[in-house]
């Protein structure tokens, strides 16, 4: 049985069935070297949105600051700006990015160091080996071939290696940073891996997350190449919880308010979708009870005592939830995960947003994960929830922040978003917008 870092899920044997196909291409004599991408194939974070380890900084910067933006804002608008200067994304490097920082909030010399540093810390602090990512490297070592590791982290050389040394990676035969590669294009840094690897590009084994830099440029150049998506995507793919999270949260998702909330989604997928596994049909949880624990019963732990409010399901769902053993296990996993990623990080943070797993479960949840109820719920009420259930409302997510006002707020209220009459409004409101400007 595979690592599943001490808890009580064990990986599913569809999960089983794709890492081992993945393990007998390691072991193929094709290869003589592999290399990996670091982040999200053998390092992740217990994070669901970009803006989250900027959240924590903000105590940080209160010091510091001279005007209305939060260091969070500036920050992602530095990265912005960095970006577009470099134009491509492996020249940005955090010393760039602090320098327009510094210009965009007037901090002093000391005051962008610092910050610096403390973003460093974190990164390193809260970076975790993917399990995946660890038994596909531990099978590369084993069978003496030569390891590649690059990474398209902004950060320090110093800092990448903490952070492989931390997660297990030491034994690494030849690390490229991409960052440090001089007039670095989108193809060529893989020049510099296959140089590190000392192999023809027939020889080489590419494995990374990112479908067009990570399979389609590998095969292009003649090597072999598996992809191993994000875990975060594959749980986005997996159901419509997170969805339901996002369009319930539309203006203020990426405040200080939800992330608690966030971090819930981003321990999820990591305890879920570590191990790549396919979307189940007619499932949000793939048809696994522990998964169902670790958010319906593990996220509202953090809420206290959950209030009935006026679903007649919903005790009914909570009270299922103390019951079944793999619901239980779920729970249990939870706590042992949230204190081994955060301690007591987010208790000032609060709990908003986490007991709204059990409405998703309430109002929308699946067939096939409705039948794991079954022998707690009697048979007239699994008629009436299953007549109750719908489709959760789901809007397009973009990552960046919007902006709640009055016309935004009684547009909501008045048209639903998706509905005909709401697009016809949003067309009559954005044509507003364009005159003021």
């Amino acid at each position: 049985m595979y690592s599943n870092n001490g808890f009580r899920r064990q990986i599913s044997e569809e999960q089983t069935a794709i890492l081992d196909k993945m393990l007998v291409e390691i072991r193929s004599q094709r290869s003589k070297a592999v290399s990996f991408r670091m982040q999200d194939v053998l390092v992740m974070t217990p994070f669901s949105e970009e803006c989250d380890l900027f959240l924590f900084m903000e105590d940080e910067y209160a010091p510091f600051k001279t005007g209305k933006k939060s260091f969070t804002e500036l920050r992602l608008a530095a990265y912005e700006a960095a970006l577009k200067k470099c134009e491509v994304y492996s020249r940005v490097t955090l010393e760039l990015i602090y320098d327009i920082f510094a210009k965009l909030s007037g901090i002093s010399p000391a005051g962008k160091e610092q910050l610096m540093r403390r973003e460093c810390e974190l990164i390193e602090y809260f970076s975790f080996p993917r399990e995946c990512g660890k038994t596909l490297f531990r099978e590369a070592k084993s069978n003496k071939k030569r390891t590649i590791i690059f990474s398209e982290s902004v950060y320090p050389a110093d800092v990448v290696r903490n952070i492989l040394e931390k997660c297990g990676y030491g034994s690494y035969d030849g690390l490229v940073i991409i960052s440090e590669i001089k007039k670095c294009t989108a193809e060529s840094w893989y020049e510099a891996v296959l140089s590190k690897a000392g192999v023809s590009a027939d020889k080489l084994l590419h494995i990374g997350s990112n479908v067009a830099f990570d399979i389609e440029l590998p095969i292009v150049k003649g090597s072999k190449a598996l992809l191993v998506a994000p875990a975060m995507q594959l749980m986005e793919k997996s159901g419509r919880v997170l969805g339901y999270i996002r369009k319930k949260h539309l203006y203020e998702y990426d405040t200080a308010k939800y992330l608690t909330l966030h971090c819930v989604l981003g321990l999820y997928a990591a305890y879920g979708f570590d191990f790549p596994q396919n979307k189940m049909a007619l499932s949000d949880f793939c048809g696994d009870g522990r998964l169902i624990g670790f958010l319906g019963a593990g996220a509202a732990s953090l809420c206290g005592d959950i209030p009935a409010k006026s679903g007649k399901m919903r005790p009914l769902v909570a009270d299922a939830l103390r019951r079944d053993e793999k619901f239980l296990d779920g729970l249990d996993d939870f706590n042992k995960m949230l204190g081994d990623h955060f301690g007591s990080n987010l208790e000032k943070y609060g709990g908003e947003g986490c007991g709204e797993f059990l409405d998703f479960l309430e109002e929308c949840c699946a067939s096939a994960d409705r039948e794991l109820f079954v022998p707690y719920i009697s048979s007239t009420s699994m008629k009436k929830w299953a007549s109750s259930v719908k489709e959760p409302e789901i809007v397009p997510f973009s990552g960046k922040k919007y902006k709640e006002n009055a016309l935004n707020r009684l547009a909501d209220k008045m048209f639903p978003p998706g509905t005909k009459v709401r697009n016809i409004a949003d067309g009559i409101l954005a044509k507003g917008h364009k005159k003021k400007k």
